[in-house]
């Protein structure tokens, strides 16, 4: 099964967790993460889902400030 990773920002304390960026690969996602941040986080915070094909989450890694947190 083929795997997408897409970048999740939070803009807004009022909304939800919103798509930014899609990558093929996770290495390739999390090159771009210093891109994003959630709106109160310093740059480099935000979720890399792992999705199939119907953007079904498979898994998620979350990051802040660069680093992968869990």
């Amino acid at each position: 099964m083929n795997y997408f990773y897409v970048i999740y920002e939070n803009p807004s304390e009022f909304t939800s967790p919103v798509p930014r960026y899609i990558a093929e690969t996770l290495q390739e996602a999390e090159n771009h993460i210093m891109d994003y941040a959630d709106w109160y986080c310093p740059q480099g915070t935000c979720q890399i889902r792992k999705v199939d094909k119907h953007m079904k989450v498979a898994q998620v890694y979350e990051y802040y400030n660069g680093r992968r947190t869990k």
